[in-house]
């Protein structure tokens, strides 16, 4: 009963059995799992029907052992129906393997033990009976039931050499060594059945891990492209709906500003369409195309505010420090931070003016969009049901940025982000890349 070669247990049997536990699962000829892990296994090899059958077996060997075998050695009792009952049920006991080798191996040491004891020339089947309980309790039971497996073996060698008349120490040492043979190999299956086991729960729990990873690399591309629609499709439709807004007012009285006002809100339509182009080739195109694709950056933040003076805020650009190359993701965060700032300002404020401020530090690149509007708080733009000061802290989060966004004292509303910057070398090494 190598574990290789004992398949999946039926699924009509719902008995909690060793054996069954064994080969739970569907093996191939060596061991290995089948690759559909649904083969059925040959009825023949069923623990069930192979417990039946070693029973048959060994019980018909032991009562032609006993028709076959010549006269009583002295200092034995004459064959009579006892021994023919033990020997029997010594046979029908491995009929239980499937369901308990360590019971079998009980009932069957003890049906040996009791033709010593009773004075009897036990019968070889009897022993090999023995022999194969022990062999599957060690193979397939529980380790604790193999080791109870051991002093149950153990015990009835005892009683049984102190049973026989014409015991020797020859006689013993052969036992025993035969036994010793067949529980090496048993424990030798064993270990091969733990290395498989252990083999199997490793892959399971690689592939959990793989498809964990999967799950948050799709979340993180899905909140990714959220962002992105929200700052570049969502500033751009908040453009066309002010524009709109607009134009109707003053369309029959100044029918040239709503002609501007057009013409900002099919640039503004346009945008958003090629804003979701991208994005789509992103989502089609393979890993090596999308990485290539071009994103805004800084160096259009001249162009987002004359967009957004045009949707009539004015905005006043600041720069100080020298414009230095940064790292693609980080000018695209820093651009949609400026963006969905300049964004809120313009669905919240009001009539207010803007001024945007870009600090190019030694170490960081400060972000700062001032409004003297009415100053609404983080809580009431969030209710509002946006979700920009979520996605500006996520961005900053994702550089171990700092954000701070609100009211200002006097007056307005404030964002200040602050994105640490790499070394000038880690940029240059990075796009030499």
């Amino acid at each position: 009963m190598d574990a290789g070669s004992i398949p999946a247990a039926s699924t009509t049997l719902t008995c909690d059995s060793p054996i069954l536990r064994a080969v739970e699962r569907p093996v191939d000829i060596l061991g290995a799992p089948t690759a559909s892990g649904v083969r059925r296994r040959p009825p023949l090899l069923d623990p069930v029907p192979v417990s039946v059958f070693l029973a048959l077996v060994f019980t018909a060997a032991g009562l032609v052992e006993l028709l076959t075998r010549g006269g009583v050695p002295v200092g034995y009792r004459d064959d009579g129906a006892a021994l023919i009952v033990l020997t029997v049920a010594s046979g029908i006991s491995l009929a239980a393997l499937w369901l308990s080798p360590l019971g079998s191996l009980t009932a069957g040491t003890a049906l040996l033990c009791v033709q010593s004891v009773a004075g009897y020339e036990f019968t070889q089947a009897a022993v090999w009976a023995v022999i194969v309980a022990s062999f599957a309790t060690v193979a397939f039971d529980h380790w604790r039931r193999a080791v109870v497996a051991g002093f149950v073996v153990t015990a009835g060698i005892v009683v049984v050499f102190v049973g026989i008349p014409d015991f020797s120490w020859q006689s013993a040492i052969s036992t025993w060594a035969s036994l010793s043979i067949v529980w090496v190999v048993a424990v030798i299956i064993r270990v091969y059945r733990g290395s498989i086991e252990r083999a199997e729960r490793r892959a399971a729990l690689f592939a959990a891990d793989r498809e964990a990873r999967a799950r948050e690399a799709v979340a993180a591309e899905r909140a990714r492209l959220a962002r992105e629609l929200h700052d570049s499709v969502g500033h751009a439709l908040n453009v066309v709906v002010l524009h709109a807004e607009a134009a109707q007012r003053v369309i029959e009285k100044r029918p040239e500003a709503a002609r501007e006002a057009l013409g900002s809100i099919e640039s503004a339509g346009r945008q958003a369409l090629g804003d979701i182009e991208r994005m789509l080739g992103i989502l089609r195109a393979p890993d090596e195309e999308a990485s290539c694709d071009v994103s805004p950056g800084m160096a259009q933040l001249e162009t987002l505010c004359e967009k957004v003076r045009e949707a009539g805020l004015p905005v006043t650009l600041v720069r100080h420090g020298e414009p230095r190359a940064l790292p693609a993701s980080l000018d695209l965060s820093a651009y949609r931070i400026v963006q969905e700032a300049l964004t809120n300002t313009l669905k919240h404020a009001g009539k207010a003016r803007a001024t945007v401020t870009v600090r190019y530090e030694d170490e960081a690149l400060a972000l700062e969009v001032l409004d003297d509007g009415r100053g609404v708080t983080p809580t009431v733009a969030s209710a509002a049901g946006g979700r920009g000061l979520l996605g500006m802290r996520e961005r900053v989060a994702t550089f171990r940025g700092e954000l701070e966004a609100g009211p200002r004292t006097e007056g307005g509303f404030g964002v200040r982000v602050r994105l640490p910057l790499p070394r000038t070398s880690d940029v240059q090494g990075t796009e030499g890349r």
